[in-house]
């Protein structure tokens, strides 16, 4: 059984393309602007269990807006680690795969002047916030913006404290270990087209299956991006920071993503805008009406941080 990808796109959708790299083949794609001029180029960092096609339609926005997009499927996720490969990643795989198809995208982009955006959704967003602590090349990207980043679960979704007190270990011992971890679709999204979709998208996006080392680091992420020293001490201060949440997440806590824009965060230029009665997956598997509310409000910080060179 199957269900439509609930969306159709206006500009043409781009051949999947695949790379080999550290023992990896990745999958990724590079979506044009469909305008006579390219703007910027927003690189995207998927969640927990998505893959390219859940954000086509986000693509095709930006794209008709003037700007390009790069993404690929982690190690662990989609089309690049189909199988019993789903969820086989780790805390140093994840951010050198990530420098380095970053770098090839600073890289083309200099040629033309063009500004790399990172962008990151759910375990993402994680990700890339991190990334503005310690990631090698954070000094050359334009700009960090997420949504629904992984900071902390939202309090329905924490597991149980038997589970927490033992993840350390277990991550350690049977790394490899994967789990259905049973995430409720209902918290992911509104739109009733959109979960069918993502109950159907097998085996790509569900079950929701994750390594125990994959979990656990993500988890670890989340909680050093509340830890205020290491964050003030090693986050980027010169670059702006854009957080976008839907009020109704009950997947990752948009509390958590208030606290780390008005205590935490030491970028000067910081943002964070909640999308009332809006779930999890804001821009990517949400209704029209948060979807363009979200985009509206991600383009505009885009514009905004364009150099006016460009």
């Amino acid at each position: 059984m199957s269900h439509p990808y609930p969306y159709t796109c206006t500009t043409p959708v781009p051949k999947i393309q695949y790379e080999e790299y550290n023992g990896a083949r990745f999958a990724y794609v590079n979506w044009p602007a469909a305008t006579e001029q390219t703007k910027g180029c927003v690189f995207i960092v998927h969640g927990f269990c998505e893959h390219i096609k859940l954000n086509h339609r986000l693509m095709d926005h930006l794209a008709l807006m003037g700007y390009e997009s790069f993404m690929f499927d982690q190690r662990g996720s989609g089309m690049t680690s189909p199988g019993k490969l789903r969820g086989i990643t780790n805390e140093k795989l994840v951010f050198d795969d990530l420098d380095h198809f970053l770098l090839k995208n600073l890289e083309r982009c200099a040629a033309s002047a063009t500004p790399v955006f990172l962008y990151g959704h759910s375990m993402g967003g994680g990700i890339v916030l991190n990334y503005a602590c310690h990631g090698t090349h954070r000094g050359r990207v334009a700009g960090f913006s997420t949504t629904g980043p992984l900071i902390e679960l939202h309090p329905s979704a924490k597991p149980m404290w038997i589970t927490t007190k033992l993840s350390p270990l277990l991550a350690r011992f049977l790394p490899n270990m994967r789990i259905d971890t049973k995430l409720n679709l209902d918290g992911i999204s509104s739109d009733p087209d959109y979960r069918a979709f993502l109950q159907y998208d097998r085996p790509l996006s569900t079950p929701l299956i994750g390594s125990l080392r994959q979990i656990y680091d993500f988890l670890q992420r989340g909680k050093a991006l509340l830890d205020d020293k290491y964050v003030q001490d090693h986050f980027v201060r010169d670059k702006p920071v854009l957080i976008i949440h839907g009020a109704c997440d009950t997947i990752n806590d948009p509390a958590a993503s208030k606290r780390f824009i008005d205590h935490v965060c030491p970028a000067t230029d910081r943002t964070l805008k909640l999308i009332e009665e809006a779930r999890h997956s804001i821009l990517s598997l949400e209704k029209d009406v948060f979807f363009n509310e979200a985009f509206n409000c991600f383009y505009a910080w885009l514009d905004q941080h364009v150099p006016a060179a460009n």
